[in-house]
């Protein structure tokens, strides 16, 4: 290393510190930096997340979430009259969970007169009414959440132990036609 300084190929490190331009695509910080999510700040020349814009496309996505700053799990429902056939979702993350929002969209409603229950169960097979009790998916499409739409034994917020499981299952009728999509929103306390 003559004066301190190492050449490997296109790579210079002068003393401890890695000088050339050329490193390789994985270890550049504008490579790094994917303009949506990451970028370089022009103040500090340090990765920052990428502020989300007045469009909100920008930043971190909600699948991206750690489970300590809350996170939102998503998925399709299924036209399925089976106990948790609606949508099953476990708590995989090692504590438990605190479920603050279940959101329903339903972009087609069901053929015939169903409505679904949601709540937390010990395996992916039972029904629960625990956050949304009786929610009718056959009168109209829309939008529906266990704080406005809860029912008579539906709950704001939920333990979700871990291992456990989210259910949404056929609770009267038939769930033929049904189509949609939801979202958990959990955190977790610990």
């Amino acid at each position: 290393m003559p004066g301190g300084v190492s050449y490997i190929q296109d790579l210079v490190i002068d003393g401890s510190e890695i000088t050339s331009q050329s490193i390789g695509d994985k270890s550049l910080k504008t490579t790094c930096a994917d303009a949506d999510t990451i970028e370089v700040s022009s103040t500090t020349g340090k990765l920052q997340l990428k502020d989300a814009g007045s469009s909100k496309a920008n930043g971190v996505g909600r699948a991206d979430m750690s489970k300590f700053s809350g996170m939102w799990i998503q998925g399709t429902l299924t036209a399925s009259d089976a106990a948790g056939g609606v949508f099953s979702a476990e708590n995989t993350y090692g504590t438990n969970l605190a479920v603050l929002r279940v959101v329903i969209q339903v972009t087609t409603i069901a053929s015939d007169t169903c409505t679904i229950d949601i709540g937390t169960a010990a395996n992916a097979t039972t029904s629960a009414a625990t956050l949304i009790d009786e929610l009718d998916v056959r009168t109209a499409a829309g939008v529906f959440d266990n704080i406005d739409d809860q029912g008579t034994l539906g709950g704001s917020c939920l333990k979700w132990p871990s291992g456990e499981f989210v259910n949404a299952s056929m609770a009267s009728g038939a769930t033929a036609g049904l189509v949609g999509t939801y979202a958990i929103y959990a955190l977790d306390m610990n």
